[in-house]
């Protein structure tokens, strides 16, 4: 989009964006953050060790989704990791007001 919130500062926004995906499995799963080197690329290579061994990159699912579209969902992402609202039962990454 032209005239989007991505149109400008585009790789801030999305680094954002994806520690913002990343945060919140991390507050909803446990785990730690981990960076591995200084280089241009590190912020994109930021990884979050989640307590069962997995290691995921969501600053890197939420830069892919950019280009490819919901084939890259962010929240089949959330569901894939297990992430569910326990008081409903429900997945909160689907959940919309209406």
């Amino acid at each position: 989009m032209a005239s989007g919130l991505l149109a400008t500062s585009q790789g801030p926004r999305l680094f954002a964006l994806g520690t913002h995906v990343g945060e919140t499995v991390r507050q909803a799963l446990g785990g730690a953050w981990a960076a591995d080197g200084d280089g241009p690329t590190a912020e994109m290579n930021i990884a979050l060790h989640l307590p069962d061994g997995s290691i995921i990159w969501p600053v890197q699912r939420v830069i892919k989704r950019f280009p490819n579209g919901p084939e890259d969902s962010i929240a089949f992402y959330g569901a894939a990791l297990g992430l569910t609202d326990t008081s409903t039962n429900r997945r909160r990454w689907f959940h919309r007001r209406r």
